[in-house]
Parts: structure tokens; C-alpha cells; sequence
């Protein structure tokens, strides 16, 4: 059991675990909707919109970031030294983060309910409001966790110099940010201070699980209660 906890939270495992939430995340998007750039993640859009930059085509996106992880694989393997895949462990770390998604969604739902907020999905229908939920768990953590995060304590750490520090002001900052980007653009939601102190909450809560389970545990976490939220 010691190698579970090791091998499922290197980058080897949680590159192959990507692979199945975006290929779920797109079927469920092309089923239930008719347009391309309809309704999807926002975090989804902005790497789509910076994929484009070079000049790729809108309907080849897909197979390019799924392309993208396949050719991760043998690089997040190399840099996973002593890790091998035991397809079991999947089964397992899928049933870790349902576990931590039932006792986030019970701390969360209790913030939201002394604050008097409604967690009620959008109306979008279930399938939609379902792959809204994986897109989030995928491209949130991505952005905000792997990137964001990462850059934040590279970029701060010469200017802090102690390394604590710079973990806490990048943990903040990039959850502040998770926070802000949920009030920005033509889906956004409606500003309230106390949503967003939840969200911030929710963004250090995610933020605390990736630095102790790594993305894929976070990812799958994220997008089961999500899924309990908006379906």
C-alpha cells in the first residue's frame, strides 16, 4: 500500500488519469450541444483561445490536447522515478477522491449554508451541468494548480527568498485568483463577497489536497463535487 500513496500522486499516474476526463468531458460536450464553442469550462476556453494562437483549427483542438497528454506520458514517466503503472491503483484513487469529495462537499455545503447561499446548479440541463463538472475538476486544476501555482512560487521566490513564505503567498494568490475567475466573462456569477471568500476557501482546500495527493487525486476530487453541486 506504501506504493499507492507514491506512485498515485507522481506525474506518470496523473497524466494517464487526465486522459479519461477530457475524452469524458468532450463526448458529453459534443452530445448535448450543437455548437463547437458552446457552453464549457472557462478555464477550457482560455487554453483553447491560446492554442489557437498557433494557428490550429477550433475542431481539431481536442485531438491536439489529447494528443498533448499522450506525448506527456513518457516524460511524466521519466520524471517518476520507480513508479509503475498498476491499473488497479486507478480504481483506488478513484475511490479516494470520492471519498474526499464527500467530506469537502460537507465542510463547503456548511460555509454555504451560514452564509445563506443556494448551491443549486445553473440551469444548463443535467449532462451539461455534468460536463461543466469534469471540464472544472480537468482544466481548473491545470490552470490554477499545476501552472498557476508552480509559476507563482517560482516567480516569488527569489524576491521572498524563504521558501515558507513564498508557499503561503503563492497558495493565497492562486487561490484568490481560482476565486476571482468565477466572476469573470459572459458566464460569469454574480459578485457577493461571501461566494467568493467560499470559493477562495474552496481554492485553498484544493490547493492543500494537491500539495498532499498530487493533480490527479485533486482533479477527480474537484470534479465529483462539482458533479454533487451542479447535477
Amino acid at each position: 500500500m506504501s506504493n499507492y500513496w507514491r506512485f498515485s500522486r507522481s506525474a506518470y499516474y496523473s497524466v494517464i488519469a487526465a486522459l479519461p476526463l477530457l475524452v469524458a468531458y468532450e463526448i458529453l460536450v459534443i452530445l448535448t450541444q450543437s455548437r463547437y464553442w458552446g457552453l464549457r469550462n472557462a478555464a477550457d476556453m482560455w487554453i483553447r483561445t491560446f492554442l489557437m494562437a498557433f494557428e490550429l483549427q477550433s475542431q481539431h483542438l481536442t485531438f491536439v490536447m489529447i494528443g498533448i497528454l499522450f506525448a506527456l506520458i513518457p516524460i511524466a514517466k521519466t520524471h517518476s522515478s520507480g513508479v509503475r503503472l498498476q491499473v488497479n491503483f486507478f480504481a483506488l484513487m478513484f475511490a479516494e477522491a470520492f471519498a474526499y469529495s464527500l467530506v469537502l462537499g460537507g465542510v463547503l455545503q456548511s460555509i454555504l449554508r451560514v452564509g445563506g447561499l443556494s448551491s443549486v446548479g445553473p440551469g444548463n440541463g443535467t449532462m451539461q451541468n455534468f460536463a461543466l463538472s469534469l471540464g472544472a475538476g480537468l482544466f481548473e486544476e491545470i490552470i490554477f494548480r499545476v501552472l498557476l501555482l508552480n509559476l507563482l512560487f517560482l516567480l516569488l521566490k527569489p524576491l521572498l527568498r524563504n521558501k515558507v513564505t513564498t508557499a503561503v503567498v503563492s497558495v493565497l494568490a492562486a487561490s484568490f485568483l481560482f476565486s476571482m475567475s468565477h466572476y469573470i466573462g459572459s458566464m460569469a456569477d454574480s459578485w457577493q463577497l461571501y461566494s467568493f471568500m467560499f470559493r477562495w476557501a474552496a481554492g485553498l482546500l484544493f490547493t492543500v489536497l494537491y500539495f498532499m495527493r498530487g493533480f490527479a487525486i485533486t482533479a477527480y476530487t474537484h470534479a465529483l463535487y462539482d458533479i454533487w453541486v451542479l447535477v
